[in-house]
């Protein structure tokens, strides 16, 4: 569900707790406004795979995506909030990490992410609740194709991706 900024200042003045939220919405802006309106202390996670580099570039603090949880390392957030990469080279790994975020949404979330995790072996069973099912055969082969081709899983240690 979208959000307004005027209906995230109400919520700010009704309720002090109110502190951050997670941004799952293709608005880039919002990040912005919030940090305008709402103050730098003002927490905004992302929630939105694909825009978790140019988010955190603008301001958001943090990650709230499935993907993130394949390599964390490799993810643009950690190398700007690392200081050890520079705005090109963060740019470059998102790029590189494109076909993976996209890759979360060739079925229904959780299927692919539980899928690539089990091959990468971060998960030991690829097991769902139902109504959701493991990845079909077909389905595996192509997040495999994925896996294959994203440069930051080439069992790398990610040290070696950074240089």
């Amino acid at each position: 569900m979208n959000v307004t900024i005027d209906t995230l200042k109400e919520l700010r003045d009704r309720s002090p707790h109110f502190v951050g939220m997670k941004h799952a919405v293709n608005d880039l802006a919002l990040v912005s406004e919030c940090l305008a309106v709402l103050g730098e202390d003002f927490k905004v996670f992302v929630g939105l795979e694909e825009l978790s580099f140019p988010m955190m570039a603008v301001g958001a603090c943090g990650l709230m995506n499935a993907v993130s949880n394949l390599r964390p390392a490799c993810w643009p957030i950690c190398a700007m909030r690392s200081g050890r990469v520079i705005l090109p080279r963060a740019r470059g790994l998102h790029q590189a990490l494109l076909e993976i975020n996209q890759a979360v949404f060739f079925d229904t979330n959780p299927i692919p992410i539980k899928y690539m995790m089990r091959r990468l072996g971060l998960l030991p069973a690829n097991e769902h609740r139902l109504p959701n099912v493991p990845a079909t055969p077909e389905l595996e082969k192509r997040l495999d194709n994925v896996l294959r081709r994203a440069a930051c899983y080439r069992n790398r240690p990610h040290e070696d991706f950074w240089s």
